[in-house]
């Protein structure tokens, strides 16, 4: 399944940029900013909502799992929040569209399932979450952002995972080339 960034649009759900969801604010710790929250493609009426390190150095130094400085949040749907200070006032604000079963354009932004679409393809990247049951989930591409908005994984991809008992959804690491 595939999804792409587009206007943003009240009516949609899913969205990259701007305040998070209101449910969340106040689970976002201060040094944590607002990435973007998507449709649980297995859930229904579930959200999942990334948030990243504020620091961009810290960002970079840890971003494989286990230490990795971006974070998942599994919570309901929620409006869009008023809090600007948890928000990437570069990133821009754009809807994310609901998932099809083709890429829709040239250029890839979420891909969920299958086999990811590695930058790097060096195992380091993903050996220890396969070796802690986790499996590659989804994956957010900047390549498919659209013009109005700030790379903030330095034009790279983020990789998340899901536990195969558990279900939980973790960032397992981002990468740039």
């Amino acid at each position: 399944m595939f999804a792409q960034c587009i206007p943003f649009d009240d009516n949609v759900r899913g969205r990259i940029g701007g305040n998070p969801p209101k449910l969340i604010e106040e689970q976002i710790p201060d040094d944590y900013r607002f990435y973007a929250t998507l449709i649980h493609p297995e859930k229904e009426d579930v959200m999942l909502s990334i948030i990243i390190h504020k620091d961009f150095d810290t960002l970079l130094e840890k971003n494989i799992y286990p230490s990795i400085e971006v974070k998942v949040i599994e919570h309901n749907y929620s409006e869009i929040g008023s809090n600007t200070d948890k928000s990437i006032l570069d990133l821009g604000m754009n809807s994310i569209s609901d998932y099809s079963q083709k890429q829709g354009n040239n250029f890839l932004f979420i891909k969920v399932l299958g086999e990811p679409r590695l930058i790097q393809p060096k195992s380091y990247y993903y050996e220890e979450l396969e070796n802690n049951n986790y499996s590659f989930f989804l994956q957010i591409e900047e390549e498919g952002y659209s013009d109005n908005m700030d790379y903030v994984f330095m034009y790279g991809s983020l990789y998340l995972y899901k536990h195969n008992e558990t279900g939980e959804v973790i960032a397992g690491f981002w990468q740039c080339s």
